[in-house]
């Protein structure tokens, strides 16, 4: 691959900057609010990392931020917590505080993406009801200004937001 430019942070920075700039010029006069999306890492990371998305630079430039807070995709954990699909709600509600702490920006200006889909960097546990529940309240718990479910195959069961009581959670249903 060759790149029309030398592949470093200021440049790939300034490509991201560029395209919501250009963005928001061309979309005021509907106007619409602007929201985009950022790797959940992103949240954590003090440079663009590796992908022109550092928080300070993209957060003044749209209305809504919406960081992939998938637990799965933390494949390195964070700081205190090594194995993230055990600690879902940690993970959403940490990130979330961190993008506060960084940007001083309204929580009713982020909208997190949760993972409603079987984990694949860990031990392939499905995100059922439970855990969903417990993503969504770390993110009402921080302000946020709702929240969005992603499950890559665009299936939601009805029963996916009714979370089973927390001391029945992943127990195994008497037989019958």
């Amino acid at each position: 691959m060759r790149f029309s430019q030398p592949n470093t942070e200021a440049n790939r920075t300034r490509a991201i900057t560029g395209f919501l700039d250009a963005a928001r010029e061309r979309l005021t006069r509907y106007n619409v609010f602007l929201a985009v999306d950022v790797f959940g890492y992103v949240c954590w990371n003090l440079d663009d990392t590796h992908i022109g998305q550092p928080l300070e630079a993209i957060l003044p430039r749209v209305d809504y931020l919406s960081p992939m807070l998938y637990p799965s995709s933390f494949q390195f954990g964070i700081p205190g917590c090594p194995n993230p699909v055990a600690h879902v709600a940690e993970i959403v509600g940490r990130s979330l505080e961190r993008v506060r702490e960084r940007t001083h920006a309204s929580p009713q200006r982020i909208r997190p993406w949760l993972q409603a889909f079987r984990d694949y960097a860990f031990d392939r546990r499905e995100f059922g009801p439970a855990l969903i529940e417990q993503q969504i309240r770390a993110a009402e718990a921080f302000g946020s200004n709702g929240w969005m479910l992603w499950n890559p195959r665009n299936v939601y069961p009805a029963d996916l937001l009714q979370a089973q009581p927390p001391d029945t959670a992943g127990a195994a249903l008497p037989a019958q």
